[in-house]
């Protein structure tokens, strides 16, 4: 009790409260509220003090039943002395020697001198407690208004209500633990299309369950749909995953499957396989969505046996239902690229892209006719490599479709309302029958 006192008022809900048991010890204490950093208020407070060492205290904390009758030994005399809860070593309870200030640091972590001391206090968490779905994460925290310095716990229901000590040592942080986010009031203002707009985040360990999104196969009347759908099953048998399966058959335009596709899916995110994919034996279906990222639609990579290449392309996607939903009605070249979204380079299926003659043709047909067209917007060493790969196959089929598809494409004067003709697949049946009238095609 014989060295100055300054009481952080954090305006908590116990703040009153426990600055009275503060002020009971410490008559004369300065009480001041928290801004930035202890760091920063221990430098400026420890200018003024007139005593070798300072407490410096925490509204959030009960000192009732505290001995601050501790005086550090001689040896100790540069010392900064913590007291904290075993969950979080970082505060909030110090003894400062007025020689803090001799060290030139940027950092409170790089003082030299630090003593910890472990004491079962009583805190007064006070967060605002605010929930969030896969459907709005960045939606519901733009909605909260709160100080600086008060945490916002913000979870899914998925969370327990496991306590969490924040720091205060130096710059405010994020924390992360599993899918519970502990945000700062700081921090809210500046996130605005991730979590990760703000900079300093911490996390405490990963996700305990991974994500376990329903799977929608999409086919329209190939020879090979039920044997493929078959082998998906069987998968998803095999290694007993958890993911609901549903068939969305025979609708025309990849626009209209994937809004079906949402409306069946019973999850805000779900995998569209398609009925040319053959389902990876390592792909667990399992992908675990980065909650502090905004909605977006995941690709995966395929492995394009015939071309010998690897890409995002007749390969599983991982769809935001919501996302879907959104977009417009209108048949858009690529759906996918529409929407927020991010490559991940996991190979999740090996692709039939020849089976017969039709489906080869039509596979390069659609494939080449929107790289030329990209190509032609913004060229790129990745979709030149593409091109060459497909105009250089030695499968017949998938030649001619290449072929076909990259002179569509320039005929039409790279015209994208006429390309986008390729997205249904009754223009796709009059192309083939009107070049190769003899061939079969379903």
């Amino acid at each position: 009790m014989v060295f100055d006192c300054v009481a952080v008022d954090f305006g908590n809900s116990k703040s009153r409260n426990n600055i009275a048991v503060i002020k009971s010890v410490f008559p004369h204490a300065v009480v001041i509220p928290f801004v930035e950093s202890y760091f920063e208020m221990a430098k400026k407070m420890l200018a003024e003090t007139r005593t070798e060492y300072q407490w410096m205290l925490s509204s959030k904390i009960d000192y009732s039943d505290f001995d601050f009758d501790y005086i550090p030994e001689q040896h100790q005399a540069k010392q900064v002395h913590v007291w904290a809860n075993e969950q979080q070593q970082e505060g909030d309870t110090f003894l400062f020697p007025k020689k803090f200030t001799d060290q030139d640091i940027k950092f409170l972590r790089d003082y030299k001198h630090v003593n910890y001391h472990t004491h079962n206090f009583d805190y007064d968490f006070d967060y605002l407690e605010q929930h969030y779905d896969l459907s709005n994460v960045m939606e519901n925290i733009s909605r909260v208004k709160i100080p600086m310095a008060r945490y916002m716990k913000y979870s899914d229901s998925l969370d327990d209500d496991g306590l969490f000590y924040p720091s205060y040592w130096e710059d405010l942080k994020i924390y992360r633990q599993g899918n519970t986010f502990y945000l700062p009031g700081k921090a809210l203002s500046r996130i605005k299309t991730q979590i990760y707009d703000y900079p300093f985040i911490y996390d405490i360990g990963d996700p305990e369950k991974k994500d376990c999104f329903d799977i929608c196969f999409i086919s329209n009347g190939e020879p090979f749909e039920q044997e493929n759908y078959e082998l998906l099953e069987n998968h998803i048998r095999k290694n007993k995953l958890k993911n609901r399966l549903h068939w969305i058959r025979n609708v025309d335009g990849r626009t209209q499957a994937y809004k079906q596709a949402s409306t069946k899916s019973d999850t805000e995110y779900f995998y569209a396989v398609f009925a040319k994919s053959k389902v990876k034996e390592t792909f667990m279906f399992d992908y675990t969505v980065d909650r502090a990222l905004a909605k977006r639609h995941r690709i995966f990579h395929a492995h394009l046996k015939e071309l010998d290449i690897v890409y995002g392309t007749f390969n599983i996607n991982l769809y935001n239902k919501t996302l879907c939903l959104e977009t417009p009605d209108d048949n858009i070249l690529d759906f996918t690229l529409s929407q927020p979204h991010e490559v991940v380079p996991i190979i999740s299926n090996e692709t039939v892209l020849a089976p017969d003659n039709y489906t080869a043709w039509k596979n390069a047909f659609r494939e080449v006719s929107k790289l030329v067209l990209w190509h032609n917007k913004k060229p790129t060493v990745e979709t030149q490599y593409r091109l060459k790969k497909w105009l250089g196959t030695k499968n017949e089929w998938l030649a001619k479709g290449a072929v076909d598809g990259k002179k569509f494409t320039e005929e039409s004067d790279y015209n994208e309302d006429i390309i986008l003709q390729t997205y249904t697949w009754d223009f796709c049946r009059s192309k083939f029958k009107l070049l190769y009238p003899t061939e079969i095609f379903y």
